[in-house]
């Protein structure tokens, strides 16, 4: 296999890595399904505006000249969407808006493709957007309009075989034209000319594969009517999404012989390279003067190199077995370090067992007895001043008040008794503390 032909082999297979990891198919999918929501109002406002301006006659010509792009039930549906003139003007109102929304929403996901291809941040301004949104908008319009065209030319001139060969051959040459404004104003960063024509020209070549196709299948439907309109508007869809898988693998195309865009992870997307870690054909340029020259004398240098400075030898070993065992040293230190500072295990459950004890201890009943004297003495209190009158009450405070001494007495001792009970477990505490510290 001759070098060229493993580069266009690389080159390939880099166009379909980078599709399928930007997810061609799923971005054309969204393309097509607003290019259809737009497509239909677009004819039918087509339609009500040439009855509208010249007649009914233009009209029933313009609806028999997408014959030949319908298959025959969805020729019949867009007969009858336009037939009356009550559907005319809801067309025209509700297709305005319909058009503009999905005009807008095709420029979006165009945009959304190749801001994805190319791995830009910078969204453009408005003004910019706008004048983008009109060159894609009038380039696709003039390449379905050429594409119309040319085919209604080469089915009139059916006996002229030689036209109908220079109608195929121009085409593709007219639909890069058209392309070339969108290749060339929606990247971002900004391409040039020449970047923006391969994108262009595979976009024109793959859209007349597709007219062709489409035209062979419009002919023969009507044997093969399976499936009504329901058949015409999925051969519809179907031919969008195909047109919009070509358009956007065209971006694809023109990243890959750029070398543009990034790997899917913020690198820069780059071409195949070969052993030396170069692209294939430096390599193999490097590869031939390597064979007829000596080592250096391939009219390079070393960057990193002195001029005049010799090459120099062997490390010192001694050198070598020093530096490794100050690094054992400072690994030691290091380990020895961590090891102080981890805490360790056993220590910190002993530690935690005997803080629980001590707060269990001291949470038992404490510090209440006072409380509840006070509230002993003034319940029964009141109670002597509202029961007993004279005499009586006043010798009923003097017997509480005595009570109430001696139940404040006999919580204080019940107090003490208890810190004498805990000293004992204090004292181990404090013990087991000394031991382990």
């Amino acid at each position: 296999m001759s070098r060229h032909s493993r580069s266009a082999f690389g080159t390939v297979r880099r166009v379909a890595d980078l599709a399928i990891d930007r997810q061609v198919t799923f971005l054309a999918a969204a393309i097509a399904y607003y290019a259809f929501v737009s497509l239909v109002p677009a004819l039918l406002l087509l339609v009500v505006v040439a009855t509208a301006v010249f007649g009914e006659t233009i009209a029933a010509q313009l609806v028999a000249a997408t014959g030949d792009f319908l298959t025959p039930a969805g020729e019949e549906a867009v007969v009858l969407a336009v037939s009356s003139a009550g559907g005319r003007t809801g067309a025209s109102l509700l297709g305005v808006g319909v058009l503009l929304w999905s005009t807008l929403k095709v420029f979006r996901g165009l945009d959304t493709a190749f801001v994805s291809l190319y791995g830009g941040d910078q969204t453009p301004g408005f003004l910019k957007q706008v004048a983008d949104a009109a060159s894609v908008v009038v380039g696709v319009g003039l390449g379905l309009g050429a594409m119309v065209a040319v085919g209604a030319f080469v089915a009139a001139a059916n006996a002229l075989p030689l036209v109908e060969v220079a109608s195929v051959l121009a085409l593709p040459v007219l639909l890069a034209v058209v392309f070339l404004p969108m290749y060339y104003l929606l990247p971002q960063p900004a391409v040039g000319v020449r970047e923006a024509l391969p994108g262009a020209a595979f976009a024109a070549v793959g859209w007349t594969l597709l007219q062709a196709g489409f035209q062979v299948y419009a002919a023969g439907a009507a044997q093969y009517q399976a499936y009504g309109v329901i058949g015409g508007i999925l051969l519809l869809v179907t031919w969008l999404y195909l047109a919009a898988v070509v358009v956007v693998l065209g971006g694809v195309v023109n990243v890959v012989l750029a070398d543009r865009g990034d790997g899917g992870d913020g690198r820069p997307y780059e071409r195949e390279v070969g052993p030396a870690g170069l692209p294939n054909d430096a390599a193999d340029r490097q590869l031939q003067q390597d064979r007829d020259r000596p080592t250096g004398m391939n009219g390079e240098s070393d960057p990193d190199g002195d001029d005049g400075e010799r090459p120099r030898g062997a490390p010192d070993v001694a050198a070598l077995e020093a530096e490794v065992r100050e690094l054992r040293s400072q690994l030691d230190e290091f380990e020895d370090d961590v090891e102080r500072r981890t805490v360790d295990k056993p220590e910190v459950e002993s530690e935690l067992k005997r803080y629980v004890r001590s707060r269990m201890r001291r949470g038992h009943a404490r510090g209440w007895g006072p409380y509840l004297v006070l509230l002993y003495g003034t319940v029964l209190t009141l109670a002597a001043l509202t029961s007993l009158q004279g005499i009586y009450a006043v010798g009923a405070i003097v017997v509480l008040g005595l009570s109430t001494l001696g139940l404040y007495t006999i919580f204080v001792v019940v107090g003490i008794g208890l810190n004498l009970i805990e000293t004992p477990g204090k004292a181990l505490d404090y013990a087991r503390r000394r031991g382990d510290d």
